[in-house]
C-alpha cells in the first residue's frame, strides 16, 4: 500500500496536535483568567502549543510527496499554509511567555489558517481520490463553515468560543477525527493514472472512488 508509513505519521500528527492544542489553550486561559496564574501553568500550556505548531508542520512536509501529483501548485499553497500556522502559533506563545500578557483573539488567527490550509487539503483529496468522496466533501463544509465562523467572530456576530458559536466547529471537528483514525488504520486509496495521462497532464484517477 502507497505512503502507508505517512499516513500513519499524518493520522499521529492530526490526532496529537488537535489534543495539545485543546489542552495547552484550556491552560493559557486558566492562566490569564486568574484561575490559575502559576508560572508552570503558562509555560506548560506554551510548550503544549508549541508542539500543535510543529506538529501542523509536519503534517504539511509528510503530504507534500502525496498531494504533489494531484495539483503542485494547491500542495506547496498547502504547505505555505502550514507553515505560516506554526508561525503563528509559535511567535504568539514567544510573546506570551515575554508579556505575561493575553493576546484577545489569537486563536481566531490560528483557525484562519487552520481552515484555509483544510479546505485545499479537502480539496486535493477530494480530486485524487486518495480517501472516500464523502470525506472530502466533509471537509470542504466542515472548513468553509469554520472559515465563516471566524469571519463572523471578527465582525462581532457570535463568539465561536461560547454557546451556539460552537456550532462552527462541528463539521470540521468532525472531519479531523474521522480522517486520521481512517489513515491510521487503512490508510490513502491506491490510485493509478489515467488511461491517458500522458495526453491529459497527468490527471490520476482512484481505483474504487465511489466508496
Amino acid at each position: 500500500m502507497p505512503y502507508r508509513k505517512t499516513a500513519v505519521l499524518v493520522g499521529l500528527l492530526f490526532l496529537s496536535s488537535t489534543l495539545t492544542f485543546s489542552v495547552g489553550s484550556s491552560l493559557l486561559e486558566d492562566h490569564f483568567s486568574g484561575t490559575d496564574s502559576g508560572e508552570g501553568r503558562l509555560l506548560a500550556g506554551v510548550l503544549l502549543e508549541g508542539y500543535t505548531a510543529f506538529a501542523v508542520a509536519g503534517i504539511g512536509v509528510a503530504l507534500f510527496p502525496v498531494l504533489k501529483p494531484h495539483g503542485r501548485h494547491l500542495t506547496v499553497g498547502y504547505l505555505i499554509l502550514r507553515c505560516m500556522e506554526c508561525a503563528a502559533i509559535v511567535a504568539v506563545g514567544c510573546y506570551f511567555l515575554v508579556s505575561k500578557n493575553e493576546l484577545t483573539d489569537y486563536a481566531l488567527l490560528v483557525y484562519a489558517f487552520s481552515g484555509a490550509g483544510g479546505l485545499v487539503l479537502s480539496y486535493l483529496l477530494l480530486r485524487s481520490g486518495l480517501v472516500a468522496r464523502w470525506l472530502s466533501v466533509l471537509g470542504l463544509v466542515g472548513y468553509a463553515v469554520l472559515l465563516a465562523g471566524v469571519a463572523s467572530d471578527l465582525l462581532g456576530f457570535v463568539d465561536i468560543n461560547s454557546g451556539a458559536g460552537t456550532a462552527f466547529y462541528v463539521p470540521g471537528g468532525l472531519f479531523e477525527a474521522v480522517l486520521p483514525l481512517l489513515l491510521i488504520f487503512k490508510g490513502f486509496r491506491p490510485v493509478v493514472p489515467a488511461p491517458h495521462a500522458g495526453v491529459s497532464g497527468g490527471r490520476l484517477t482512484s481505483q474504487g472512488v465511489r466508496g
